[in-house]
């Protein structure tokens, strides 16, 4: 009874420690100890007791059962590896037989049926050894998966570092952490210059290890900072505001200092939040904004967001916004403006221009929303509602019985990305039976480049279903020369700025003339923007400049004052 007595105490005490951890698991390194501790002392309390009771019973010329229950037990309770199972149960049934022994010496039944049972133990503890060891490689491979599915969901793929879901979760709850101070705390907007360039240059991977390189060092600069991967060569920082502009210049002596024969730069655009109540998507949109703003300011590398940039980008976010609904409810109209024959001074043909007049904002300036549905992605639908009403214009005019004038129509370099803009253009003119050639395709030169075969796969659809293909605003950029090598064009219409100050400037007029003399070499016929002074037109006359657009001979004007003017003699048609 006592045995019992002292085996119910020490599975009383494992029952209740094992008790007091089993929902909120060990906290501390002692409370494991007191737990090991604890679950030997059982053991050896229950192969004792085995040993024992099992002896008084083989006194009585019984079975020693006894023995074999706690052995089973406690190798089932506690797992041993084979090397120890197997010293421990010899220990147990060499003393075990030992003792019965010099009380009894034993038969050989009963040296046969004790190792039976010892090697029948012995297999039931490798078995549980190993099928607790293939559970633990199991619960591991999961727990790698785990730890590999969470890394994924927190960091980005290319850099290692924070992704923006993370991002965004970890600066909401330092933005509403009462005890920092959001005044002292900055978002910042990193765009690596020239990095496309590179990209082309060495390739994929090395833009990858490239920026993989550029996130560490961000990363090391900005340290106890929140830095995340943007998307492509982007990248947002949430820190204090401390010495942000020596840190910045850290990462761009660090880019002049890669091993590229490309040089590389660093514009970054910063927002303060104003309240706890900011969201990091809309913190990190007005840093990219900032950022924006300075990208073609080659003097200019940091900008901070202020309220007249706050001004703009609602306004950016109205035009966004509002885009389908000025199409459908035509806030957005098309105007036309007078293209002349230089020669003679008569009207030879139109450029659709797009015109929106808001009910909130009035008259928007084409610079203003032309430029923010490009940025968004959002100018293919504009350009084909400008193409749409363009034929709709024609099938009118049909009707009237009024001549049908050539129109330009103006396509953005997005909209060779969001559409299959030749079939597009082609199904809109065969759906209002209009002549394609009275259709001009210009194309901006600032979107032309010399190893883009899917553009000028494109372009090459259109002068093979008969459309005349314009380069428009020649000389804007600086890729003129290279693309003109490149690309065949019918027309070239250069670029108004030529214009500016022309009445003193000789180089612009040399510069003038030598373009014209080159486009009639390359087979190009001329048409110059911007004029306004008869002293231009009749320069550009002289020098052999084919067509002439400009409000010397009119402003961009609705279709219907346009055919006014025809008719009252404003205009003489050279068709």
């Amino acid at each position: 009874m006592t045995c019992f007595a002292v085996l119910f105490v020490a599975a009383l005490v494992l029952f209740i420690f094992s008790l007091r951890h089993s929902k909120k698991g060990f906290e501390k390194n002692s409370d494991r100890y007191t737990w090991d501790a604890i679950k030997y002392i059982f053991s050896i309390i229950a192969i004792a007791f085995g040993i024992y009771i099992s002896f008084l019973d083989y006194k009585k010329g019984e079975q020693f059962i006894t023995l074999m229950t706690m052995t089973i037990f406690v190798f089932c309770f506690t797992v041993w590896r084979p090397i120890y199972s197997m010293l421990l149960l010899s220990v147990t049934y060499i003393v075990f037989f030992v003792i019965c022994d010099r009380y009894l010496p034993a038969s050989y039944a009963t040296e046969i049926n004790l190792t039976i049972v010892f090697i029948s133990i012995f297999m039931s503890a490798i078995n549980a050894y190993h099928q607790k060891f293939k559970e633990a490689q199991k619960d591991e491979k999961l727990e790698h998966a785990q730890s590999i599915l969470l890394k994924l969901s927190i960091s980005d793929e290319v850099t290692g570092i924070a992704n923006m879901h993370y991002f965004r979760s970890q600066a909401l709850e330092i933005m509403h952490d009462k005890n920092v101070d959001i005044s002292n705390l900055i978002f910042l907007f990193l765009d690596i210059e020239n990095f496309k360039i590179l990209n082309e240059k060495y390739g994929f991977w090395e833009g990858n290890a490239f920026l993989k390189k550029f996130a560490d060092m961000t990363n090391a600069v900005f340290k106890d900072s929140l830095v995340a991967h943007f998307s492509n060569d982007n990248f947002v920082v949430l820190t204090k505001n401390e010495a942000i502009e020596e840190k910045l210049q850290t990462i761009r002596w660090n880019l002049l200092s890669m091993n590229y024969d490309i040089k590389l730069g660093l514009k970054v655009g910063g927002y303060r939040p104003e309240n706890r109540e900011c969201l990091p998507l809309i913190a990190c949109d007005h840093a990219r904004y900032a950022c924006y703003t300075i990208k073609k300011h080659y003097n200019h590398d940091y900008c901070e967001y202020d309220n007249s940039m706050a001004n703009n980008f609602q306004k950016k976010q109205y035009i966004i916004n509002n885009i389908d609904s000025a199409i459908k409810n035509e806030h957005i109209k098309v105007y036309f403006q007078p293209v002349v024959n230089a020669a003679n001074g008569k009207l030879c043909g139109l450029e659709a221009l797009a015109r929106w007049e808001d009910p909130k904002y009035g008259f928007l300036s084409p610079a203003d929303f032309i430029q923010t549905l490009e940025e968004y992605y959002q100018i293919y639908k504009l350009d084909m509602f400008v193409v749409e009403k363009v034929c709709q214009h024609f099938g009118h005019i049909t009707e009237l019985g009024l001549p049908l004038i050539p129109v330009s129509l103006n396509f953005s370099r997005r909209d060779f990305d969001s559409l299959n803009i030749a079939e597009d253009v082609e199904a809109c003119l065969k759906r209002y039976n209009v002549d394609k050639k009275l259709i001009h395709i210009e194309v901006t030169e600032s979107t032309l480049s010399e190893n883009d075969e899917k553009l000028k796969e494109i372009l090459r659809r259109f002068r093979n279903n008969g459309y005349a293909l314009w380069l428009d605003d020649f000389g804007a950029g600086y890729s003129g020369l290279n693309v003109l090598k490149e690309y065949d064009f019918d027309m070239m219409k250069i670029d108004m700025k030529f214009l500016s100050g022309f009445s003193g400037n000789e180089k612009a007029r040399h510069i003038l003339k030598n373009i014209i003399t080159m486009a009639k070499e390359l087979n190009m016929s001329t048409l110059t923007e911007g004029v306004e002074t008869e002293d231009a037109y009749q320069f550009l006359r002289d020098n052999g400049c084919e067509q002439i657009q400009g409000y010397l001979f009119g402003r961009p004007m609705p279709v219907k004052e346009l055919y006014e003017k025809v008719k009252i003699g404003m205009y003489q048609l050279d068709l």
